[in-house]
């Protein structure tokens, strides 16, 4: 029995730095591919569109040849300085994000949070307009928020965006929405999950919402104040989406410093104009007419524009 056991721990001892190396090696692999779609996103051929002088710059770039991500992929960056006002809009009805942007006399708008056809204001997430709560955070029954319910995005009276992670001794409470009744702005959507804050990406959970990937809306801001409206294109040919871990990570290449999650899929939009004289177009692809063009909006509960 000695002998067996003085083997087994040879064995081991043995074969432990082959186990190490190969896992270095998968480390190292994987390290090489996120940094050759770092350098395929940066050097794509971007195109850049100066929406208004004061600091407006849309950056669009196609992925083709499966080059990102190993797939295609259709990327749009709004990039907007801190010095114009954002809003959060809401209806009693879904309403067409590029509508909310004409309605609001926007500049440009993005589709906001989650939303069902028979919750308030049709938010399941909480939701504040102008100081008026609207709706509450919709969660599951036993109580607990849903990760989706991680974050905010908030609004000052003075229409300055900031992006708010939800700590995580609130999250693993009973906490339906008094972390965002405590909030002091005077709009606030939830939604999630949040993808970095502070500079440092969030562990992105393991579960198929996360994991396929789907078309996706995100906004982040810049440490020197910038915000960013991107949205990732999917369901076709030319533009695969992304998942929740590919998203954050060209939040990061895009210099997010805080970034959050809004509703992708068919719900994923971004408008714009270059003055109120102009109207309101559709610059990306979204997917609810299952074609690859500009025509395929879906109606949305909500929607961040700025002014």
């Amino acid at each position: 029995m000695k002998k067996k056991t003085i083997l087994l721990f040879l064995i081991v001892v043995l074969l432990l730095p082959v186990t190490l190396s190969q896992a270095q090696a998968q480390a190292q692999d994987s390290s090489r591919i996120w940094d050759a779609d770092s350098l395929a996103f940066v050097n794509g051929r971007w195109e850049s569109r100066l929406l208004h002088f004061g600091g407006i710059t849309l950056r669009q770039c196609a992925f083709r040849d499966s080059s990102l991500f190993h797939s295609n992929q259709f990327v749009s960056a709004l990039v907007i300085r801190n010095s114009f006002r954002f809003d959060i809009l809401a209806d009693t009805t879904l309403v067409l994000t590029s509508d909310f942007v004409e309605y609001a006399q926007a500049l440009a708008g993005i589709n906001g949070s989650f939303f069902a056809w028979d919750a308030p204001w049709k938010s399941v997430n909480y939701l504040r307009v102008d100081g008026n709560e609207l709706a509450p955070n919709r969660v599951p029954q036993d109580g607990n928020r849903t990760f989706r319910q991680s974050g905010c995005i908030a609004v000052s009276d003075k229409g300055r965006l900031s992006i708010h992670a939800l700590p995580q001794h609130v999250m693993d409470t009973y906490d339906q929405d008094r972390w965002e009744k405590e909030l002091t702005a005077e709009d606030v959507l939830s939604s999630g999950p949040v993808l970095r804050t502070a500079g440092k990406d969030v562990p992105v959970i393991d579960n198929a919402f996360n994991n396929a990937r789907h078309p996706r809306t995100a906004v982040g801001i810049r440490r020197g104040g910038r915000v960013l409206m991107v949205v990732v294109d999917g369901r076709a040919a030319e533009a695969a989406g992304m998942t929740m871990e590919e998203l954050q990570r060209i939040m990061r290449w895009l210099r997010a410093w805080d970034a959050i999650n809004l509703d992708g899929g068919g719900s994923s939009a971004l408008c714009v104009r270059e003055n109120l004289r102009k109207p309101v177009e559709v610059v990306n692809h979204p997917s609810d007419n299952k074609r690859f063009d500009n025509e395929g909006e879906r109606r949305v509960a909500n929607a961040l524009v700025v002014k």
